[in-house]
This record gives C-alpha cells, sequence and structure tokens, in this order.
C-alpha cells in the first residue's frame, strides 16, 4: 500500500524479519527458497487485493484516520458503505 500511495516502503525490514521468525519456530522446515517464494507470493497477492479493491481500501483509511468503530470498518471492507 505505501508502494502504491509514496513509490516506495518503509518499515518493511521488520516485517520480513518477524515472518522469517514465524517460518523459523515452524515445526516443519521448508529451506530457504520455499520461504523466499511464499514470501515473494505474499507480497503479491497483497499488492494484488489492494489494487482491485483500492476504493474500500482507501475508505478503510479514512476510516481509520476517523477512528470509527469495528463495525464500520467491516462494513467498508465488505462494500456495504463506501
Amino acid at each position: 500500500a505505501e508502494i502504491m500511495a509514496y513509490g516506495k516502503a518503509s518499515g518493511g525490514e521488520n516485517d520480513l524479519l518477524e515472518l522469517q521468525n514465524c517460518f523459523r519456530r515452524s515445526e516443519e522446515f521448508i529451506g530457504a527458497a520455499k520461504q523466499q517464494d511464499l514470501t515473494r507470493w505474499g507480497a503479491l497477492t497483497s499488492y494484488n487485493l489492494i489494487r482491485n479493491n483500492f476504493k474500500r481500501y482507501e475508505g478503510l483509511v479514512e476510516a481509520f484516520k476517523e477512528k470509527r468503530s469495528l463495525a464500520e470498518c467491516v462494513a467498508i471492507i465488505e462494500g456495504s458503505t463506501c
């Protein structure tokens, strides 16, 4: 979302470190290549979700700024209100 709005993203390093920690705690070792594939898949999937639902995303951002209720935020995501 940051990249779409500002052309760059910051703070993603911490997210990647946390994801790496989750992979380490997993009972099943999947290897570095599979971890990288899953990370890329997740990034692409989240990008596509936001891109394909950008109006809802913008509505949700505004709702957060206005400190709206959880029910109102869910309604925005579900498309009941935009």
